[in-house]
């Protein structure tokens, strides 16, 4: 049969009844490949042609027609199969519209049945359909429309190999089935064997729902020659989609479509599928052209607006998909709103309706965007977030989600990634936020609140999900062309809905006479018609500061006092109308202190410290924490002596009065929390601040209100106040022991973008006069006669300590070490060196200094505090016994094994005659001695070592504390070295449970237990396993802990080594490189494990046959091995021997075996420690 469309029946009109006329279809076939449109459905035995003999008999209502293509292998797979399908998938649709058009069929219902390629060719030319909405090509959206369903006969919708093609084709044609002329060119054909369609599912897949889909597969393999094998893998014939019908066919690819009679195999599955669909097709194909008619008049009519400057800029494509299941109940998802909408929300209806009509069309558009977004912007003031939150709150049924970016500074889009994170139960990073998003399947929505930054890439915050509709609100009108669906420029309200708002908000009661909507009329248009100004009038008037009538004389005594204020500096050069607006803040602000009481000073203070602070999000903890610990400070103990009591009382006496707010420094009786409730309480009903949800735990600003707070403010006057925003900020931290529960460590997550903004107004507690001017004279001079200045500077002192605390509990070491060097060099010029308060900021500051990599630096502080206290206080003293352990760690975790073998020995035999045998400082050292020996393959020792200290552990701590399970994790992979598989995996299969359970799946501790469970599977032979937890593992590690994370090395380096026992030598290799240049900038050329790492890098090259590769990477090993490790330890006796045997082979060494018993790494030791906050995981290398 000639290329083309082609029918091969037509029913007879005559003999269908009436009432059953408007029920007919058209069945489409399109073959596969290497057959012809007429014996891809015909069986061969019989001739019969099912589409043609047994299909019209079981329906009566179907014309059939055939789509007929060079199905040739050679020439179809030739060069670019995927240039040719679209070819043909264009020919299809100007084919079938001819053809119906002509028959006066157009608007009849279509069922598509595909064989193989044929399906692919279906699905580009409804992709292609789909876009064809333009005036002059509108015509050919005929095939969008009208498709109903499709049946898919194994059609490769991910992939296929072309060699079986090949194979396929030769053996047809030596057996004449299937001649075909040029097979010589099968020669010519270049490129990969495998060919994916993944880009053209894709296309597919916004559309795929309109249609109802059936994915047949082959469940007998094809005879190729030689051997057999499915030409269309069962994985590829099926999509991975919801609502589908999905079901195998007992026969060949190419016989699955040849049926010899109604009772074959499939036929009955397949005909009754047929059957339903052309029952159910022709109503909906009804109602959807009457939609699609609308759909385009309206998209006609919506260009001549277009024309006209319409400022509702819609994006002008066109629908692709009935909403035939309406989506109603609300969904149990998130729903994090950047804030609440108000209950009494007025106007913008028609907007709001107009925007849920953009979202959400009747007929989703064929050509707009997989993720849909949309800008509304306009001036500040305007009511964009509300706008936004009222759209959430409308359409909440249609979300599956809804979440909010604030997207006003870097700090305030990393903060609200990590609150999406920690909704989704990931660890609380931006990264892991952004990977959460990425997942979401169901069509959620995103607001991106507050983007004014010129130089924000918006692009940067779009989720990599297709499913979501973003929402970005602006008072940047350049960022209009990043809406895909358009943009809204919201102004100031319509005068009726200007009106009803500031009449409402006043409390006026209905019905409104004429002098009322007057005043109103007018208060309005001098306020622009702007929401947030008007909600502010109507305020005042509600609390009697003024009435309707005499608001705007108000308002103008005030807007005059503004103008010959200081502020007016400020504001000049903005616009009359935020003039306005700033005036009616003022209004309420004197309305706010016009009763002169407790609850309204509290709140005038707690505003101006705001104005300080980020502008959302502000935790009202900040201010209870504060009077809490001003309570502890002040509070005697009842413990305390006589002669305490007295010092505390002179000390009181000589301090200074601190810079802080009424409700932090009044008397003891006087500090209460509920003075911050009234407060916040007073600042939100005069509608100067609003609440973040139910729970009222934070508040925020509008911009324009948190502007004019500051700006407000005399000259004279800013800089107090700035003072005060900081000293109550470090009021409510509290510095180690105290402040370091997991409560706190989620406190300062919340305070960094309020203390990152109060440090860039007021940036050093400590002064720079007293950081640089101190010396031996003045500080002598100081103590006899001026111990109030001393005061403050250990106030000073404090606070400088509580911001790099902060900073480093929170990753930011850079930031926390210029904080903690000032405190530590301060205090060591005020007190010295053998002060414990110098000795904790030098160990403090180590910490810090280790989570920038400056390892030198953080271990010869931890030796200068371990020889002051051995100098001032002996070896056998409790803190010098702690400070010894915590060098021999940090020796160890520098690979400098000997010497944290040698402190180490010393540290734990002192503490057991010291402290005794079961002393919490003693078990810890014991557990840091036994992970020491197991680096020096002491494995023995290292497992009696830990058995016991688990033992203590288990009874002192109970089962499931986390030093318990540090224990536990530890005596694993000890007991993986002696040989012990079994115990060890039982130990950390519970060792990851738990950090699982208390921690999250994400937790770095977490996902060291879980690399480490992988070891455990390797050398068990379970390799598939391992490689599923480790490349889930290593994911998750980078979203968490980033790419250069020695976690994420460590898990590239045991999944180069799962490569290896696996025999895919090239990928191990590929991997064991990027881990090598890794470790070498994380951890420096001399360290072990970058040692060990060339060391098993050089066994890999040996095992692929680069033996000279091999002996050069190996003699690099050995002359790193000599910078720290020394050729005394095992493995730089180990990596000796290789290279003696790689330059003098034996002739009988033969090449080692490869595999997951051999090639095992000693085993990798973990211990987690927190050193002011820096997470430190130690452990042996394990490539």
């Amino acid at each position: 049969m000639p290329h083309g469309l082609y029918c091969i029946h037509e029913p007879e009109i005559d003999e269908i009844a009436q009432e059953d006329r408007h029920r007919l279809v058209d069945i489409v076939a399109v073959h596969g490949l290497n057959e012809y449109s007429d014996e891809a459905w015909t069986e061969i035995g019989t001739g019969t042609n099912w589409l043609r003999d047994l299909l019209p008999q079981n329906i009566h209502v179907a014309r059939v027609l055939t789509y007929s293509y060079d199905a040739a292998p050679s020439t179809f797979l030739a060069d670019e199969p995927i240039s040719k399908i679209e070819r043909f998938a264009k020919s299809l649709v100007s084919e079938l519209y001819a053809e119906r058009e002509l028959s006066g069929t157009r608007k009849r219902a279509i069922i598509f049945i595909c064989h193989g390629f044929g399906g692919l060719i279906v699905k580009k030319s409804l992709a292609f359909s789909s876009t064809r909405t333009a005036a002059k090509v509108e015509h050919l959206w005929d095939q969008f429309i009208s498709t109903f369903a499709i049946i898919f006969f194994g059609t490769p919708h991910d992939h296929t190999i072309k060699s079986h093609w090949l194979a396929l084709e030769k053996a047809s044609t030596s057996t004449n089935h299937f001649k075909v002329p040029g097979l010589d060119r099968q020669k010519n054909i270049a490129g990969d064997n495998v060919i994916s369609f993944e880009s053209m599912t894709a296309e597919f897949a916004p559309i795929l729902k309109q249609f109802r889909l059936f994915f047949f597969w082959e469940e007998s393999r094809t005879t190729l020659g030689n051997y057999k094998e499915y030409l269309v893998e069962p994985s590829s014939a099926v999509l991975n989609i919801d609502n589908t019908e999905k079901a195998g066919i007992h026969d060949t690819h190419i016989n699955m479509t040849k049926y010899k009679s109604f009772t074959s195999s499939g036929y009955r599955t397949v005909i009754e599928a047929i059957s339903r669909y052309c029952n159910e097709a022709p109503p909906i194909i009804s109602r959807r052209w009457i939609q699609a008619t609308t759909a385009l008049n309206q998209m006609r009519a919506g260009e001549a607006y277009e024309l006209g400057g319409i400022t509702f800029d819609v994006f002008s494509g066109l629908p692709s998909q009935h909403r035939e299941i309406e989506i109603s109940e609300v969904n149990d998802g998130h729903f994090y709103l950047p804030q609440d909408a108000l209950e009494n929300f007025i106007g913008r209806e028609d907007t709001l309706g107009r925007l849920g009509r953009v979202f959400f069309p009747e007929i989703i558009m064929g050509n707009a965007p997989k993720r849909k977004s949309f800008v509304v912007f306009g001036m500040g003031g305007s009511g964009k977030t509300q706008f936004c939150s009222k759209f959430a709150e409308n359409y909440r049924g249609r979300y599956a989600s809804v979440f909010t970016i604030h997207a006003a500074t870097t700090d305030s889009i990393t903060e609200s990634f990590s609150k999406i994170a920690t909704l989704g139960g990931l660890e609380p990073t931006d990264n892991a936020g952004r990977h959460f998003l990425s997942q979401l399947k169901s069509t959620w929505l995103l607001i991106i609140d507050n983007a004014d930054n010129p130089s924000l890439r918006l692009q940067d915050l779009y989720p990599a999900g297709a499913e979501a509709h973003i929402l970005i609100t602006t008072r940047n009108p350049d960022f209009r062309q990043e809406g895909s669906l358009g943009s809204l420029e919201l102004n100031g309200l319509k005068e009726t809905e200007a009106i009803e708002l500031l009449l409402t908000k006043a409390d006026i009661p209905k019905p409104w006479d004429s002098p009322i909507l007057d005043n109103g009329k007018l208060i309005a248009k001098t306020l622009g018609y702007l929401a947030l100004a008007l909600i502010h009038a109507g305020n005042c008037i509600f609390r009697r500061v003024c009435d309707l009538s005499n608001y705007l004389d108000l308002y103008s005594t005030t807007r005059n006092i503004l103008r010959r204020g200081s502020s007016t500096t400020n504001v000049v050069s903005e616009s009359e109308l935020m003039k306005a607006v700033y005036s009616t803040f003022d209004v309420s602000f004197k309305s706010l202190l016009h009763n002169r009481t407790q609850e309204t000073q509290d709140a005038s203070d707690l505003l101006r410290i705001s104005s300080f602070y980020h502008f959302e999000q502000i935790p009202v903890e900040i201010f209870t924490r504060g009077i809490l610990n001003r309570r502890k400070v002040i509070e005697t103990p009842y413990t305390e002596t006589l002669g305490s009591r007295f010092l505390r009382s002179i000390q009181a006496r000589l301090e200074p009065p601190k810079a802080l707010p009424g409700f932090l420094k009044d008397r003891h009786d006087q500090l209460n929390v509920y003075r911050i409730n009234w407060a916040v309480s007073e600042l939100q009903s005069h509608s100067l601040i609003t609440f973040n949800g139910k729970d009222r735990k934070t508040f925020s600003l509008h911009p324009l209100v948190h502007a004019w707070a500051r700006d407000s403010l005399e000259s004279r006057d800013r800089s107090v106040w700035a003072c005060i925003a900081l000293n109550t900020l470090m009021e409510s931290i509290m510095l180690p022991p105290e402040g370091n529960s997991e409560r706190d460590s989620d406190f300062h997550r919340d305070i960094i973008p309020h203390l990152n903004s109060c440090l860039s107004v007021h940036p050093r507690p400590i002064t720079h006069q007293v950081e640089g001017g101190l010396n031996k004279m003045t500080v002598q001079l100081a103590r006899i006669f001026s111990q109030t200045w001393l005061i403050v500077i250990g106030n000073q002192i404090r606070n400088e300590a509580k911001c790099g605390y902060v900073l480093a509990s929170r990753g930011d070491f850079e930031l926390a070490a210029k904080h903690l060097e000032t405190v530590k060099n301060t205090l060591i010029q005020l007190l010295g060196p053998g002060d414990d308060k110098s000795m904790k900021a030098m160990l403090g500051l180590s910490g810090v200094l280790w989570g920038l990599g400056r390892m030198e630096e953080a271990i010869a502080l931890q030796r200068q505090v371990v020889d002051t206290q051995t100098k001032l206080r002996g070896i056998r003293h409790e803190q010098t016994l702690q400070a010894m352990d915590n060098l021999g760690r940090s020796y160890w975790l520098d690979g400098r094994y000997h010497e944290a073998l040698d402190i180490q020995e010393r540290t734990v035999h002192t503490s057991k005659e010291v402290m005794g045998q079961t002393h919490n400082q003693t078990l810890a050292a014991l557990d840091n001695y036994g992970v020491i020996l197991g680096s020096w393959h002491r494995y023995k020792e290292s497992v009696e070592i830990h058995r016991e200290v688990l033992q203590n552990r288990q009874v002192q701590l109970g089962k499931t504390h986390l030093d318990t399970i540090t224990t536990a994790s530890n005596l694993a992979m000890a007991l993986l070295d002696l040989g012990f598989t079994s115990e060890a995996r039982s130990l950390m299969i519970e060792v990851h449970k738990q950090r699982q359970l208390q921690l999250g799946k994400e937790h770095p501790w977490t996902l060291w237990a879980l690399c480490w469970l992988a070891k455990i599977y390797v050398k068990a032979g379970e390799l598939q396993q391992a490689e599923e937890l480790l490349i889930w593992g290593i994911a998750a590690g980078e979203r968490s802990l980033g790419k250069d994370h020695l976690g994420v090395l460590m898990g590239q380096g045991e999944l180069a080594r799962v490569y290896t026992c696996q025999g895919r030598l090239e990928e191990a290799e590929t991997l064991l490189v990027a881990t090598v240049k890794g470790l070498e900038l994380s951890r420096g050329i001399p360290h072990p494990d970058c040692v060990y790492a060339l060391w098993k890098l050089a066994r890999l090259y040996e095992r692929q046959g680069q033996r000279e590769k091999s002996e050069r990477t190996c003699q690099l090993a050995l002359e790193r091995a000599d910078l720290r490790l020394t050729r005394e330890h095992p493995i730089g006796k180990k990596i000796e021997q290789m290279l003696q045997d790689l330059r003098y082979p034996s002739p009988n060494v033969k090449m080692p075996k490869v595999d997951s018993k051999t090639y095992s790494a000693p085993t990798a030791r973990i211990k987690e420690t927190e050193l002011s906050g820096t997470l430190t995981v130690t452990r042996h290398a394990t490539y």
